[in-house]
């Protein structure tokens, strides 16, 4: 790119990125450590002089610090290069080639308070025979003399013996409590700290005291009780407990903690949290760091508990657990992990380990020796996920929403843990940016705290006649910005068992009014009044079996209460549960209803229940399914949240015990259609097909006595393709087919076509069943 290009892409708004390269001659120290050198081409393109701060922003990674622009010596404007030294480098996480952008920046250097520094020093080459304790002098005079200080730059220090340390400045806090971007100075009225293994006794202490352990709930919402343990357990770790009796020596203060909970939940949101905490070392053990050779995996797991315990207070994080040390462990990773984790008790080291599946964890690490807490991150209850879409809000408060909106929200998100809150808000701010659009308003995004923004590329050309205020406008949220995404967004909690949302309305399903009333009030009364209901003594229901001949509408009656209730729908038959291997059945079921717990409030929908529900008196399989299905529905754990619906049409064969008050609550006989319902059911199927004159919906309704739900579908479906072949001859002979519709006669002939399933002994069997007169 030339440079009358790179001028007229300036004037167009195009951005420049810059290429790093290495600075040369440069040290460990931080004398110019600081300065970014630009060419003067590059200077007066970005309006920048030497010595004037900038912005240094990764195009992927967002803003990453300041700098001091400096003039580079060599002239070359090639792919806009920028030499950065290698202190800064490391402190911005850069590498050579990568591209970043530079933008001028009103920023100051502030007198420092207060400044942290950490030994970061290797401890294997650390010749103590060469320490003369003077550090804290010796960085002092060091960090005095520089230009600016900032924040995440390393320095080496050497003694008078020829030691030489490595620090790194891990805090600064400004005198004026100025919290822009900034750097700083010190003189002899700054405080510096230094913490690590080698620093004083004197300056330990003080860091001690100083720092604070506590995590805060800023930036997540719905994991206080989770936020609240781990803080007493940091408090524990630290010895910051404040109490009027001394704490046993027996107590183990670095217990392990291990988090499990369904994907996306915020377990891995909690251990960011905790590794902010100022630890002198944050380690991890990961899945990509170890190797298909147990000897190097053996190495790495003691190098990381070795480098923790000589940088105490430290914490080690273990996430998915369950993939590096899972119950067929073969390598022997847990046994590294559980010997290592066995030597630091009673340390400051602190693991923690994470974990989607916590019955696929090595059963050794889960002894109160080794990881001794286990915390469980539920699926966020209403209350949470309002929160955690308040604090969606509040990081990102460039557009508006009320909190009505964000109530509404969080009642209509069932079963959906943070990742999907996260997805839903997005596409609906995606949604809200288009729908601005499509209103062609004057809309620009909120300006950062350097006046930086641009307006829309389709109102560009009006944005200088927009008034501060229309410049200043925030995108505003709407429900209708939600519509789609909630019917986009499916909940993790039912990912794996839920294939599609149920379609079926109540106006679908001919003479459903008295149970669409029966099966409303059992699903939405827990919901909307438990406390009238707590009032009268109410409990809500868990199950309600529906059961009638074949073809009755008993699947179709459970997708439209799924469908107008708004809840998470589990559908699963019978048959699929039975496993040919000996406890598959059993765990089945038992996953069918953790994941319908997991997404509470929800419906549990067994088709064909009848194929695991039968009596006690066949194979010892069955039993057992049997058994499991009753300890589920009516055991020691509450069946909160969760309403089972079933069908079938053997209720004969189901055990007693299934039937009791307390498991299957209401019995519901779906009988074959009256003449209403069948008229109901015509009319449904004729509402948008041509009809002749003579098509008669209450004739059809008479003369389908006794025929089923289904059986009127398919007599109107071979109706109608009577109709379709009388169009197709019209077309072969070359005749006018413009009137072809569905006569009177084609249902007849379709009548008498179908055979009737249900038979009068049918009938009386179910009604005998019902009324407990059966033999």
């Amino acid at each position: 790119m030339s440079y009358d290009n790179l001028r007229a892409s300036e004037s167009d708004g195009e951005a420049i990125q810059f290429v790093v390269r290495p600075l040369p001659s440069t040290t460990a120290s931080l004398d110019g450590a600081f300065r970014i050198h630009l060419t003067t081409r590059d200077l007066d393109a970005l309006s920048l002089k030497a010595g004037d701060y900038c912005q240094v922003t990764c195009p992927v990674r967002g803003p990453l610090g300041l700098a001091i622009a400096w003039r580079a010596a060599d002239p070359k404007i090639q792919n806009h290069p920028v030499k950065i030294s290698d202190a800064l480098r490391d402190a911005f996480s850069l590498k050579l080639g990568d591209k970043i952008m530079l933008a001028s920046v009103e920023a100051r250097s502030n007198h420092a308070k207060r400044i942290i520094i950490a030994d970061v020093t290797d401890g294997e080459v650390i010749d103590h025979t060469k320490d003369d304790n003077a550090w804290k002098i010796r960085t002092s005079l060091l960090l005095s003399s520089l230009e600016v200080i900032a924040p995440g730059v390393a320095f080496e220090a050497s003694s008078r013996k020829g030691l030489k340390k490595r620090f790194l400045v891990e805090h600064a806090e400004a005198s004026n409590q100025d919290t822009s971007p900034c750097f700083y100075h010190m003189d002899d009225a700054t405080e510096l700290i230094i913490r690590g293994r080698h620093s004083s006794t004197a300056s330990v202490g003080a860091t001690t005291a100083t720092l604070s352990f506590s995590l805060t709930s800023e930036g997540i919402g719905g994991l206080h009780k989770q936020l609240e343990f781990l803080n007493d357990r940091l408090e524990r770790l630290i010895g910051q407990v404040k109490t009027a009796t001394r704490t046993p020596k027996r107590l183990q203060k670095n217990a392990s903690i291990l988090l499990y909970g369904s994907e996306g939940t915020g377990k891995t949101l909690l251990l960011q949290k905790l590794a902010q905490a100022p630890w002198q070392a944050v380690l991890r053990i990961d899945k990509s760091a170890l190797s298909k050779t147990m000897v190097k995996n053996l190495e790495a797991i003691r190098s990381v508990f070795a480098e923790a315990a000589a940088h105490q207070p430290s914490l080690i994080i273990i996430d998915d657990l369950d993939k590096i040390a899972g119950d067929s462990d073969t390598d022997s990773v847990s046994d590294a992990i559980s010997r290592e984790m066995d030597n630091s008790r009673n340390t400051q080291v602190l693991v923690v380990g994470a974990t989607s599946n916590l019955a696929s964890v090595n059963k050794s690490l889960r002894s109160p020796k080794r990881f001794k807490h286990e915390v469980e991150v539920t699926v966020p209850d209403m209350r949470a996920r309002i929160e955690i879409l308040k604090a969606f809000r509040d990081t990102d408060a460039d557009h508006v929403i009320s909190d009505d909106l964000l109530q509404t929200v969080g009642e209509k998100t069932h079963g959906f843990v943070g990742q999907d809150l996260d997805d839903l808000y997005e596409r609906a701010l995606d949604g809200a940016c288009e729908r601005v659009k499509k209103e062609h308003r004057k809309w620009v995004p909120a300006r950062d705290s350097n006046g930086n923004g641009q307006p829309w590329p389709d109102v560009a050309s009006d944005a200088s006649q927009n008034s501060s205020e229309q410049e200043d406008e925030l995108l505003s949220l709407r429900f209708t910005d939600f519509e789609q995404p909630l019917l986009q967004v499916r909940p993790t909690a039912m990912r794996e068992i839920f294939l599609e949302t149920p379609k079926v309305q109540w106006s679908d399903i001919g003479g459903s009014a008295e149970v669409e009333q029966a099966l409303t009030e059992v699903i939405e009364w827990p919901l909307k009044i438990p406390d009238i209901m707590a009032a009268n003594n109410l409990r809500p229901q868990k199950g309600v079996l529906l059961y009638g001949p074949p073809g009755c509408s008993k699947t179709l009656t459970a997708q439209a209460i799924a469908t107008s209730s708004g809840l998470n729908f589990i559908a699963v038959k019978g048959a699929e549960l039975n496993s040919m291997y000996v406890g598959e059945s059993e765990r089945a079921v038992r996953e069918v209803f953790r994941k319908a717990r997991a997404a509470a409030p929800s419906i549990v929908f067994f088709d064909e229940i009848d194929a695991i529900g039968g009596g006690r008196d066949g194979a010892m399989k069955g039993l057992n399914v049997l058994t499991t299905l009753l300890n589920e529905m009516d055991g020691i754990e509450t069946l909160k949240g969760v309403l089972v619906l079933a069908a079938t049409n053997k209720p004969e064969a189901l055990d007693t015990a299934l039937l009791r008050p307390g498991r299957f609550d209401s019995l519901w006989y779906i009988e074959p259609p009256n003449q209403q319902a069948r008229k109901e059911i015509f009319d449904m199927q004729t509402r948008r097909v041509s009809l002749a004159g003579d098509v008669d919906t209450d004739r059809l309704a008479a003369q389908t006595e006794g025929y089923s739900g289904a059986e009127i579908v398919s007599i109107c479906q071979k109706a109608a393709q009577a109709n379709v072949r009388r169009y197709m001859a019209l077309l072969r002979d070359g005749k006018d087919s413009a009137g072809s519709a569905i006569t009177m006669a084609d249902y007849q002939a379709a009548i008498c076509k179908t055979v009737k399933q249900i038979t009068p002994e049918m009938l009386k069997s179910y009604v005998k069943w019902r009324d407990g007169t059966s033999a």
